[in-house]
């Protein structure tokens, strides 16, 4: 049975199917006036209630519609979506980037845990920095590997 793709695709529900967009535009909406709610009940929506819950619900509304939409639409009825997005070849250069950072996230921190073993215990260690630390280490890793391997082709 062949698929009809749409620019905007559809949910499936069980043997049926329903335009994406019919879900997520109402589900976004009621999404939003829970985040304008919440707002409202935390006191953060500040000395205007109602004005609180329609900017809160304004600003959250699209998001959450994105949000739900990207959960519930089928990829198979997209207009131009490939058939298998796992076998591309930029797939592969980011499949092998995040396996060579993680490599190198592993030794970094084990010279580190090792070095720090033998450093007395009046050296101080912040981890307010040493964490984001390795976040930009990991981050500059991957981001390293992938250009290398995308030039390499």
């Amino acid at each position: 049975m062949k698929q009809t793709r749409t620019k905007w695709g559809y949910a499936k529900f069980g043997t049926g199917r329903v335009p994406a967009p019919a879900i997520a535009v109402p589900g976004g909406l009621v999404l939003g006036a829970a985040g304008g709610l919440l707002a409202i009940l935390a006191g953060v929506a500040g000395s205007h209630p109602a004005l609180g819950f329609w900017v809160f619900a304004a600003c959250l509304a699209m998001p959450a519609t994105l949000l739900i939409y990207l959960v519930v639409v089928d990829r198979d009825t997209l207009e131009g979506a490939l058939e298998r997005p796992d076998d591309s070849v930029e797939s592969g250069w980011h499949d092998k980037a995040a396996a060579g950072s993680f490599t190198d996230l592993v030794l970094v921190l084990g010279i580190a845990a090792t070095v720090l073993a033998f450093i007395p215990r009046d050296f101080p260690v912040d981890l307010k920095l040493a964490l984001p630390a390795v976040l930009v280490l990991g981050f500059a890793s991957f981001g390293t590997r992938y250009l290398v391997l995308r030039r390499r082709g």
